[in-house]
């Protein structure tokens, strides 16, 4: 420091006392800014408050690479940071990529439990919420409770009936052996008949034609099976005594409601063919046009047909 300061200015005096040379100032750094490697922190320790630019859209700052850049932020003053490769990178994979035990990573995903949900709204981010012990929640549709309501109660009811006291066990096992029995016999059968239709020296062109003489012969029998099941019915009115009844049509069965005759005209075989003693509940299955009252004293009478 100097030691003879008269004749010096008040800026002058100031640069000799604060510094060693004309050209230069003296800067002391306070104690308790810097720290050794691994020192541990303290209650109250000081530090240098370090700031970073702001940058709405992430950009290069520095002119190439090894240059001397800030920390950027962004408006809400987040810093940024890139996950260097190796990081998160491992647990990202393209579509159907194939998973590797021992090796694939993935990134783990946590939930939120709160005994009453927070709610959210449309388009807003949420956690994902799972209960007390760590189960995810998933919340099914009005229609989805519903059906698995229906199926619980479906599968209640089943239990009840095969835990039943009075189910005979032992006799449905019974009966469900005879009846593997049975299939098995019939499989038994199968074979045997395929064995035959595959043999060298069977006449395949005598059996087809054997089977279409066969379907055309039971056309007859299956119309008439057809014919059995009745779709018009019309109440008779003749009776003994009255008029009559003149069906309109051929009809080829009659239901007697009570028993007795009944007259008809039958549709090949003439007129006033009398049937004697019908029982009551009886089905007739005769074709015919007309009820005839005289002779008829069954009542009840409905005609039938196709």
């Amino acid at each position: 420091m100097a030691s003879d300061l008269r004749g010096y200015t008040e800026q002058e005096v100031l640069n000799k006392v604060l510094n060693t040379s004309s050209d230069s100032i003296k800067v002391d750094i306070v104690s308790g800014a810097e720290y050794a490697e691994d020192a541990a922190h303290t209650t109250a320790d000081v530090g240098q408050f370090v700031l970073g630019v702001r940058n709405d859209t992430l950009a290069a700052l520095g002119g190439t690479d090894g240059d001397y850049v800030p920390f950027q932020m962004n408006a809400d003053g987040a810093l940024y940071v890139e996950i260097s490769a190796g990081g998160s990178n491992d647990s990202v994979y393209v579509d159907d990529a194939d998973w590797s035990d021992g090796s694939s990573k993935h990134t783990l995903i946590g939930g939120i439990y709160q005994s009453t949900p927070q709610s959210i709204t449309d388009g807003d981010t949420g956690p994902l919420q799972v209960n007390a012990n760590g189960n995810l929640i998933v919340d099914l549709s009005a229609t989805d409770n519903a059906v698995l309501d229906a199926m619980v109660v479906d599968l209640a009811a089943m239990e009840t009936l095969l835990t039943a006291a009075n189910v005979d066990h032992a006799a449905n096992e019974v009966l469900l052996t005879g009846i593997d029995a049975d299939t098995d016999a019939i499989k038994t059968d199968m074979a045997a008949i395929e064995v035959l239709l595959t043999a060298a020296n069977v006449d395949h062109a005598a059996n087809e034609a054997l089977l279409t003489t066969i379907d055309s012969d039971t056309n007859d029998t299956k119309n008439a099976l057809n014919n059995m099941l009745y779709g018009t019915a019309l109440a008779v009115t003749a009776v003994h005594g009255g008029s009559d009844h003149s069906l309109g049509a051929t009809y080829e069965a009659f239901h007697i409601g009570v028993g007795g005759d009944i007259s008809l005209d039958c549709v090949t075989s003439g007129t006033n063919i009398v049937f004697k003693n019908l029982a009551s509940g009886q089905m007739l299955p005769v074709r015919a046009t007309v009820v005839n009252a005289t002779n008829t004293t069954a009542t009840n009478i409905v005609a039938l047909k196709a």
